[in-house]
């Protein structure tokens, strides 16, 4: 009977373990995605209407680096 405790104990602990890197694991991509939304919301305000040539560059550069091939 005193060897149960033991290994209940054990399985506890790897429980504990799990749950905890299972909150880490699927917590990690919505705060990076939260955090670059934020980051990507600083940028536009602070370009203003300037932003707006972004895609257009973007796109821009795509096209030159598609047709230079």
């Amino acid at each position: 009977m005193d060897g149960d405790r033991k290994s209940d104990g054990g399985k506890i602990g790897l429980g504990v373990f799990g749950a905890v890197a299972l909150i880490l694991c699927c917590d990690a991509p919505l705060l990076l995605l939260t955090a670059g939304g934020g980051v990507l919301a600083a940028i536009a305000s602070y370009f203003g209407y300037a932003w707006i040539l972004v895609p257009v560059l973007l796109v821009g550069l795509a096209i030159y680096v598609l047709r230079r091939r």
